[in-house]
């Protein structure tokens, strides 16, 4: 079995259109978790991290930023780096499918903006907007499995997270590293 043992962070992103949170369905030419359902969308920022200011995670938001754009066709210049807000980290560990699994510390974003998307269909087969009060309904009539970070994530911190939108800067840990566990 190959566990990714990542030495780089994980940038997950959560863009919130119109008080609705972008979730997808990872295409099902992915390598790891195929066919599952995720948060917006994902990347290894390795290239642009080093050298930069952690707490405020340049070089992660432009990871994310780029990969806004490659996911979900935002252009880039639709997306101002200060209005990505970074909350805080988590550790997670999942075994995958027998072959592929996943070792991992993610860095977590938000970013409430009204932009157009064009997805990718080599990375994304569906996305769905989800508002906020439908998602404990919306979520077990998923066609398919939750990535094991995004199931991490959405039982311990999302709904905190979503709730408290307005108040980001108050919520944000760049100190701790999460370890979630299911």
């Amino acid at each position: 079995m190959e566990i990714f043992h990542c030495i780089e962070p994980l940038v997950c992103f959560y863009l919130i259109k119109k008080g609705d949170l972008l979730l997808q369905k990872r295409s099902s030419a992915k390598i790891t978790f195929p066919d599952s359902y995720t948060n917006s969308c994902c990347s290894h920022p390795v290239a642009d991290f080093q050298g930069e200011d952690e707490e405020n995670a340049v070089g992660v938001k432009r990871a994310a930023q780029r990969r806004l754009n490659y996911e979900l066709g935002i252009p880039l210049d639709s997306i101002d780096l200060n209005e990505i807000n970074y909350i805080t980290r988590i550790h997670y560990k999942d075994e995958g499918n027998g072959k592929w699994g996943e070792h991992e510390i993610d860095y977590v974003l938000f970013l409430q903006a009204d932009v157009k998307i064009n997805p990718n269909p080599n990375e994304i087969s569906e996305i769905s907007f989800v508002p906020r009060a439908q998602l404990d309904d919306y979520v077990p009539t998923l066609s398919g499995q939750l990535t094991p970070w995004f199931q991490l994530i959405l039982k311990h911190r999302l709904r905190f997270w979503w709730d408290n939108l307005n108040n980001l800067k108050e919520i944000m840990d760049h100190e701790n590293i999460l370890k979630l566990k299911l």
